[in-house]
């Protein structure tokens, strides 16, 4: 496992109190500025082959998905330790490009930058602090495990099957405020970039307003491969 130090372009941000902060989110993310360091299994609980249906939604600013009330996934483990973190929503990042739409990127070969087509942000909240509102409150009361796409070849490449029910019911909310249900196991592309072990955690920040420091990000390195139409959202 590897924990990050060092921030993104070396920027010193302002905090919503007005003081100087280090502790702001998304970050570049570099293997030449990490100390590895082993933690307990990271563990997915009910985000793979989940049984519950979802709603995705059209918030005017991105798409989210969120579960039923007492049917949420849980995360715990890794950098979390015995604290379980439940599942508040997950939320889509993209850009004007293919090549730069997440919000985190990687470091790679000879400082060149990896950057991503996308990246889908699975907010949780810790469960130890009663609700999510009181969370906002506390550093170590949100856990984000975010997931990083790349679009793969041209307009004929084949698309991932396990995106399919996110990317076909895309046109059915083109709308702000529209929603759809999406079928059990709607989350199952995790389920690659989570098949080795390894990833990229630090202590940071909400990346939209107010921009708090009560984060634990937890960023998978193997991205999410898709096609081309499927990255077109």
């Amino acid at each position: 496992m590897s924990k990050k130090t060092k921030k993104k372009d070396e920027t010193m941000w302002t905090s919503t109190t007005g003081l100087p902060s280090w502790k702001q989110s998304p970050v570049d993310l570099s293997p030449m500025y990490t100390l590895h360091q082993n933690f307990p299994p990271l563990v997915l609980q009910g985000h793979l082959s989940s049984k519950s249906c979802a709603k995705m939604t059209n918030t005017g600013n991105t798409v989210k998905i969120e579960f039923p009330e007492g049917r949420e996934p849980i995360v715990r483990g890794g950098p979390l330790q015995s604290d379980e973190y439940r599942f508040g929503e997950l939320q889509f990042r993209w850009g004007p490009s293919d090549a730069r739409g997440a919000e985190h990127s990687v470091d790679g070969v000879c400082r060149f930058i990896e950057r991503f087509s996308m990246e889908a942000q699975a907010v949780h909240w810790n469960t130890s602090y009663g609700s999510p509102d009181k969370c906002y409150e506390r550093d170590d009361g949100i856990a984000v495990v975010a997931f990083l796409f790349q679009v793969i070849g041209c307009q004929g490449m084949v698309d991932n099957p396990d995106f399919a029910c996110i990317a076909d019911n895309l046109s059915r909310i083109k709308i702000p405020d529209r929603s759809v249900e999406l079928p059990p196991g709607c989350l199952n592309w995790m389920a690659d970039a989570c098949s080795k072990p390894g990833y990229y955690t630090y202590n940071g920040s909400l990346s939209t307003p107010p921009y708090t420091e009560c984060v634990t990000w937890i960023v998978i390195p193997r991205s999410v491969k898709i096609s081309a139409r499927q990255g077109y959202l």
